[in-house]
């Protein structure tokens, strides 16, 4: 235990990393999170959370249940200061259910901030999960029992997310938007602003692919792009490189946003990108 009381009270890579309120929600969180799936160390998420985040998302999906047992080890003895994020992809309400108690046991937590409905793609799982019967029911349940607090969802097609949105129940949406991919200004993050829906945005710099060329950006670029748009609060990064992150949180401390000229010089880059097919696998 010693060991582990000396890792949490140095924390001489904190950074002051601006904060917002997560729409409707009411949660003060920094603007840069952290994401999960791509860490399989408990010492590598806590070096990111002692980088000064107080946002974690994970899913009961990332590394097939792993990263909520790595996330549960890394932030055991420091709950509280943590907004704590994970997700289920099960549509049906005991599927869902049983997803829920098993993040619980993993997390090592009593409560989880946002539960979220992972990846409602399309038309056929969104009528699914908001069905009588099915994992909203559940989460809805759930809430009303304290073991959550407030009911997200994500995915990757934008037309599907924004009809999820529009339909009121969800506090938070986590969508992929950066430089070269825009869609969500004019899908998302309408349906978001009418409902006070918090924003977290994902895939800021595409899972690196935006990166490494000579004439790239630097890599916080991506970040503060996404964050000067007025619908989002915060953006997460998954744990490829420790050392990046830090990077991105101590700039994203000495500045978050950017002017409307250095927004229209990414913009062309990531329509450069976009044409040369960098944002496809």
């Amino acid at each position: 235990m010693k060991g582990e009381s000396t890792l949490f009270e140095v924390n001489i890579m904190a950074y002051e990393i601006p904060k917002t309120v997560l729409g409707r929600t009411g949660l003060t969180v920094t603007r840069l999170g952290i994401g999960g799936a791509y860490c399989e160390s408990a010492d590598g998420y806590r070096k990111a959370i002692d980088a000064g985040v107080n946002y974690m998302d994970t899913a009961r999906a990332y590394r097939d249940g792993e990263d909520e047992k790595v996330v549960g080890t890394a932030i055991k003895g420091q709950r509280d200061r943590l907004i704590l994020a994970t997700k289920t992809a099960q549509r049906d309400a005991k599927g869902a259910r049983t997803e829920l108690e098993t993040s619980l046991r993993l997390l090592g937590v009593d409560y989880i901030d946002i539960y979220q409905l992972h990846h409602l793609n399309t038309q056929e799982e969104r009528e699914q999960a908001l069905a009588p019967g099915g994992a909203l029911e559940m989460a809805q349940k759930a809430r009303d029992e304290g073991l959550i607090r407030f009911i997200g969802v994500t995915g990757h097609d934008w037309v599907q997310i924004q009809h999820a949105v529009d339909t009121g129940f969800f506090d938070t949406v986590l969508c992929w938007y950066n430089c070269a991919m825009k869609t969500p200004e004019d899908t998302v993050f309408l349906a978001a602003d009418k409902h006070n829906t918090g924003v977290v945005i994902m895939n800021a710099s595409r899972n690196d692919r935006l990166f490494g060329d000579s004439d790239a950006p630097s890599p916080e670029q991506f970040y503060r792009y996404v964050l000067s748009h007025k619908s989002v609060n915060l953006t997460i990064m998954g744990l490829r490189d420790i050392d990046r992150f830090h990077r991105i949180a101590e700039a994203l401390s000495e500045q978050e946003t950017l002017a409307s000229e250095a927004r229209i010089d990414m913009e062309k880059y990531g329509a450069q990108r976009l044409a040369e097919g960098a944002l496809t696998p």
